[in-house]
C-alpha cells in the first residue's frame, strides 16, 4: 500500500489538477446540457460518460444497467462512493446558450449535467493521485432522481451498496441564487420525504337546478380542501411541513354537477410522527367531506422519497475537509428544503451527507431550478471536481 502526500502537499495538487482540467469539464457540461435525456432514457448520456471514462483507463462496472455508470477505484476495504444524477426534465429550454437543448421539451433545467460533468472532472483527478488511495472509491453516476422509484432506490435494490462494501456517500447539488464559490453543509434531516396524494368524491351526478336528486361533488372537494387547510393551521410542529393540492378537476358544466371530482397534491414532511398524523386526519377529513354532501371519498396517498438525512458524523469530516479546500469563510449552514432527491434511500441505508455548491455568478444563477430559463455560472468547477475528489480520498482517514 503506497503511503499518501501529506494533506497540505495533496491539496495543493488536487487544485492545480481541477485548475487544469476547468475547460475539459465545461465541455463536458455544454455536452450533456445539448443532449438532455428523460429519466429512465439516459443511454447516450450513460455512453457518453462511459466513453470518456474508458479512455482514460477508468474500470467501470456495467453489470447496473445500460444507463447507470458505476467508476471504481482501488481494490478494497471500507468504500466511500460519490453520486452525481444525470437525468433532465420534460421542460421546454428558454435560454439564448448556443448550446442549448437540442432535444425539443427536455432540458437540464435541474443542474444534473453540471453534477455528472463535475463528477467526470473529479473521476480524472482520481485517476491522477490513483496510487495514494487507501481505500476504494466508488464513483456513481445514476438515472432517473427525478422520477419515482427513483434511480437511487433502484440500485440500492440491485445492491450496489454490498456489492462495493460502501459505508459512506457523498453527493453534491448546484444550487442557484447561491454565490459561486459558496458551499452549503448541514446535518439531520435537511430534505422533505414526499407523498403524492389523490382524493376524488364520487356520488350521482346531475342537474343543478334538482339538489334533491343528486350528490354535490364539487362542495365536497371544496370542503375537504377548506378543511385540510385549517388542519394545516391546527396543526404544530418544530420542523415545518407542507401540503398542498395543485391540481383540481370537477368536469361538468354551468348548470351540471359532475359525478365525480378530484383534486391532486403533494405532502411533504421531515417528521415520521407528523407525517402519520397528517395521513390519519387526510382520511377522517375526506371521509365527513363527502358524507355532508351525499357522496363517498376515495383517497390515495402515494409514497414518494423518503428524506434525506445527512450523517452529523460523516457531515462534520466532510465539512472540514471542504473548509480546508474553500476556506472557512465558504462554508456555510444548509438552511432546511421542502424540496425532494432520491439520495434520501442512499441515506437511509448507510452514513451520508449531501452538500449544495453555488452557481450565481457572472450575471448567470439568478433563477431557480425546474425553469426553463435556469442557467448557471461554469465556474463552479473551478473548485466541485477536486473538492469531491479530496472528500473521497479523505473521509475514511
Amino acid at each position: 500500500m503506497h503511503k499518501i502526500i501529506d494533506m497540505e502537499s495533496l491539496l495543493t495538487e488536487i487544485k492545480a489538477a481541477n485548475h487544469d482540467l476547468f475547460g475539459q469539464i465545461v465541455e463536458y457540461r455544454r455536452h450533456i446540457h445539448q443532449n438532455p435525456e428523460l429519466s429512465f432514457r439516459e443511454f447516450e448520456t450513460a455512453k457518453y460518460i462511459r466513453n470518456i471514462l474508458h479512455n482514460n483507463d477508468i474500470v467501470t462496472d456495467d453489470s447496473f444497467g445500460d444507463n447507470a455508470v458505476i467508476a471504481v477505484f482501488g481494490e478494497g476495504g471500507e468504500t466511500v462512493a460519490l453520486r452525481a444524477d444525470i437525468d433532465a426534465l420534460p421542460i421546454h429550454e428558454e435560454t439564448d446558450e448556443p448550446f442549448k437543448s437540442q432535444n425539443d421539451g427536455v432540458m437540464h433545467a435541474c443542474g444534473h449535467d453540471a453534477h455528472a460533468a463535475s463528477l467526470l472532472g473529479t473521476a480524472l483527478i482520481l485517476k491522477k493521485f490513483e496510487k495514494f488511495i487507501k481505500n476504494r472509491i466508488v464513483l456513481i453516476f445514476q438515472p432517473g432522481e427525478e422520477l419515482c422509484p427513483g434511480g437511487a432506490n433502484i440500485l440500492v435494490q440491485k445492491g450496489l451498496l454490498e456489492k462495493y462494501n460502501i459505508k459512506r456517500i457523498v453527493g453534491m447539488h448546484v444550487s442557484a441564487e447561491l454565490p459561486t464559490g459558496k458551499f452549503l453543509f448541514g446535518s439531520g434531516y435537511l430534505m422533505a420525504a414526499t407523498n403524492e396524494l389523490y382524493i376524488k368524491f364520487h356520488g350521482v351526478g346531475g342537474h343543478a337546478a334538482i339538489p334533491q336528486k343528486r350528490s354535490d361533488t364539487v362542495l365536497a372537494l371544496a370542503d375537504f380542501l377548506v378543511e385540510v387547510r385549517k388542519m394545516q393551521e391546527s396543526l404544530t410542529d418544530n420542523m415545518p411541513f407542507v401540503v398542498a393540492f395543485g391540481k383540481i378537476v370537477g368536469d361538468g358544466a354551468l348548470n351540471v354537477v359532475p359525478p365525480e371530482t378530484s383534486a391532486e397534491g403533494t405532502m411533504r414532511t421531515f417528521n415520521p410522527v407528523l407525517h402519520r398524523t397528517i395521513e390519519e386526519n387526510l382520511k377522517c377529513i375526506s371521509e365527513q367531506s363527502a358524507a355532508k354532501y351525499k357522496c363517498t371519498a376515495e383517497l390515495e396517498i402515494r409514497k414518494g422519497y423518503p428524506a434525506v438525512y445527512n450523517n452529523p458524523e460523516v457531515t462534520q469530516v466532510a465539512r472540514s475537509l471542504a473548509a480546508e479546500y474553500v476556506s472557512e469563510a465558504n462554508i456555510e449552514e444548509m438552511p432546511l428544503k421542502m424540496t425532494a432527491e432520491d439520495f434520501a434511500y442512499y441515506s437511509e441505508k448507510i452514513p451520508a451527507t449531501f452538500f449544495r455548491a453555488g452557481i450565481m455568478g457572472n450575471g448567470k444563477g439568478q433563477i431557480g431550478q425546474h425553469n426553463p430559463k435556469f442557467d448557471m455560472d461554469e465556474d463552479v468547477f473551478r473548485e466541485s471536481a477536486g473538492l469531491m475528489a479530496y472528500i473521497a480520498m479523505n473521509l475514511n482517514n
